[in-house]
């Protein structure tokens, strides 16, 4: 297999343009995705609490979030769109006559594609994570009363003159492991309870196996009950609003957690996945900037680039839908979630390994 004598030149002419066609992409994405953002979050405003200000900073703060999202899609854009210009310039010709294979050709992209995939991990490691804890913190002071924290050792939230901590959150409105500490107008604690269940049910909080320690002069008093309600102002969106998500997570913090998870018995299928995401998510990026070599080859040259741009958006759509629902099918079905997570890719690694050996 003969190589092109000026393969380093080749090799620098790929990356930039594939950088620059990926970021004019993702710029036109983002700024779609921050438009209906902005959009969504003006039917929320509430005045000098959650105004016009707050939500400009709400929209600014998740836009490293968008960039992580979406750059495994801008990325599809770019090298479809990359490979569709040169095509239509007759410069891929040139370059597969003077002896690039479209092996060598998918080195050179894949090498290309390492600059995206290190820019992907810087946002999604250290960008992303920080601003996704600013907005939580943002939502938190502006939309709810209640002082909020979500720790290690579960949900702390404050309800009046009581301090809720609770350490299992479940779907549906369901928690476990709730501990309420009631204190009077002195902050003197008065009462401890504790229930191993809770829903929120009918607009209050129902709670089930309950044990109540009552602290007053005359001593220590223990009850225990089967049932009782709840008389809490605690929302359950505000729960859900302390928590952080899986993927907002570090790939270290993800794997700090599950341990943690882990050692206190819980569920740790949704952390493991996004885990499994985090580790994937390189190999995704550079199978799709791959792929563009063989799907660009299939086309006539007279096709238009905006053809390419359009129909490497498409299969980046797609493969993001079915990334989510073989997620979904997985936590549903109880399949490993690295199966769950990596089969999409798997899929995808398969494809392209049997159309670029294909005839050239």
């Amino acid at each position: 297999m003969q190589l092109c004598p000026h393969l380093k030149i080749l090799q620098r002419y790929f990356t930039i343009n594939l950088i620059r066609t990926t970021a004019l992409a993702l710029i036109v994405l983002v700024g779609i995705s921050s438009f209906l953002s902005l959009i969504d979050q003006l039917e929320d405003a509430r005045g000098e609490d959650y105004g016009i200000l707050q939500i400009i900073v709400y929209v600014l703060l998740i836009i490293p979030r968008l960039v992580y999202e979406l750059i495994p899609i801008a990325a599809m854009i770019g090298s479809m769109a990359t490979l569709g210009l040169l095509a239509r310039n007759s410069e891929l010709d040139i370059i597969r006559t003077s002896g690039v294979s479209k092996y060598s050709l998918a080195v050179l992209m894949g090498k290309s594609a390492l600059a995206i995939v290190l820019f992907s991990i810087f946002i999604g490691e250290f960008v992303a994570p920080i601003s996704e804890k600013k907005v939580q913190e943002q939502q938190a002071a502006a939309l709810v009363e209640q002082i909020s924290l979500q720790t290690k050792y579960g949900f702390w939230a404050r309800d009046g003159n009581s301090f809720v901590n609770i350490r299992k959150i479940l779907p549906g409105n369901k928690v476990e492991d709730v501990y309420i500490y009631e204190f009077d107008s002195q902050e003197r604690l008065r009462n401890s309870i504790f229930a191993k269940h809770a829903r929120y049910l009918d607009n209050q909080w129902l709670l089930e196996g309950i044990e109540k320690t009552t602290i007053d002069e005359a001593g220590v008093k223990r009850e225990e009950y089967k049932k009782a309600s709840w008389g809490s102002l605690l929302d359950p969106e505000i729960i859900n609003l302390a928590v952080t998500k899986p993927q907002y997570l570090t790939a270290w913090g993800l794997y700090d957690y599950i341990q943690f998870l882990k050692s206190n018995t819980q569920n740790t299928e949704r952390y493991r996945q996004a885990f499994y995401e985090k580790l994937i998510r390189p190999f995704t990026i550079v199978a799709m900037i791959v792929l563009s070599i063989p799907l660009v080859r299939t086309y006539a040259k007279s096709i238009a680039v905006g053809q390419h741009v359009f129909t490497g958006a498409l299969i980046g759509i797609i493969f993001y839908f079915c990334n989510s629902a073989t997620s979904h099918i997985g936590i549903v079905y109880g399949i490993h979630p690295f199966i769950s997570v990596a089969a999409p890719t798997l899929v995808l690694l398969m494809i392209l390994c049997r159309l670029l050996t294909g005839r050239s």
